[in-house]
């Protein structure tokens, strides 16, 4: 049983003596492009509006009545969200002008990405 188990472990690291090495060149005409990732998509939050007209709101339009008044109010889930939606579109535009920045960086020569 040994001299079976002798055998393809011989011939195993004989193999290693026949090994050659392989050289890889790369062709230097084409040039190396890198496309980085796009930002991620816009997760905008709903915001709810409540429209406080003249029906919901007769001690305001008392104080002015000579005006056409209308009034847009926001819950305060609503503003939160409003102000998470004002955060995610920060990012989105920095996220875009890091992508800008790059190609005008890799392309400075190219009129197209100015």
């Amino acid at each position: 049983m040994k001299p079976l188990l002798i055998i393809p472990v011989v011939l195993f690291l004989a193999s290693c003596a026949f090994t050659r090495e392989v050289e890889v060149t790369a062709d230097t005409e084409d040039p190396i492009v890198i496309h980085p990732n796009p930002p991620d998509q816009l997760a905008l939050k709903e915001v709810e509006w409540l429209v406080l007209n003249r029906e919901r709101l007769e001690q305001i339009l008392a104080e002015n009545p000579d005006q056409d008044v209308v009034l847009f109010a926001l819950t305060a889930k609503g503003y939160e969200n409003l102000s998470l939606n004002m955060q995610e579109l920060l990012r989105y535009v920095q996220d875009q002008k890091a992508i800008i920045l790059y190609y005008r960086r890799a392309f400075p020569a190219n009129p197209t990405i100015e």
